[in-house]
């Protein structure tokens, strides 16, 4: 995979090299200082949900929230402990709000104490497909480019759907 990719490069660097010589340091920082001010943006956002949850975590919210949310979350992941119930559902919850990336310590240390091979499927689905009540990665991203961020209800109906196909799938097909 390096290979393509150094290839795909390479490729690049001489095209941009032959047609427009002039532009090619420009485009190359132009591109550099891009990115490094995108990653700031996001790096901001994950911080932020990060610190949320680790305050949550310090006033006992991830406690009550796991008791609130146990019902829904072991029908999903049946025979499970305590612990990974509290995992998962901060997880879950992070996902919910939006702030999926700040929640993957808490969904890691949840599949680390699974005893289900199908518990495990099923918490992969459901990451993937996420529903997403304020999918604020998605605004943040598109507020930092000037982009319509009046997203949230098509998000939260795609968001939805893919979620229960993804469980539906799961529970029919994987034993």
């Amino acid at each position: 995979m390096n290979a393509i990719f150094s290839i795909i490069t390479l490729i690049s660097l001489i095209t941009i090299t032959i047609v427009e010589p002039t532009k090619t340091l420009t485009v190359l920082t132009t591109g550099g200082m891009n990115g490094v001010n995108f990653a700031i943006k996001i790096f901001t956002v994950y911080a932020i949900w990060t610190s949320i949850l680790n305050v949550w975590e310090k006033l006992k919210l991830t406690d009550f929230l796991s008791k609130k949310t146990f019902k829904l979350v072991s029908k999903i992941f049946p025979n499970e402990n305590a612990n990974t119930y509290k995992n998962l559902s901060l997880n879950l919850s992070a996902n919910l709000l939006g702030m999926g990336n700040a929640g993957t310590p808490s969904g890691i240390d949840a599949t680390a104490n699974m005893k289900s091979k199908k518990n495990r499927i099923m918490l992969l689905v459901i990451n993937s497909t996420s529903i997403q009540l304020i999918p604020t990665t998605i605004v943040a991203l598109r507020s930092t480019f000037s982009s319509a961020t009046d997203i949230i209800l098509p998000t939260l109906i795609s968001t939805t759907v893919s979620t229960l196909c993804g469980i539906i799938l799961v529970k029919v097909f994987v034993k």
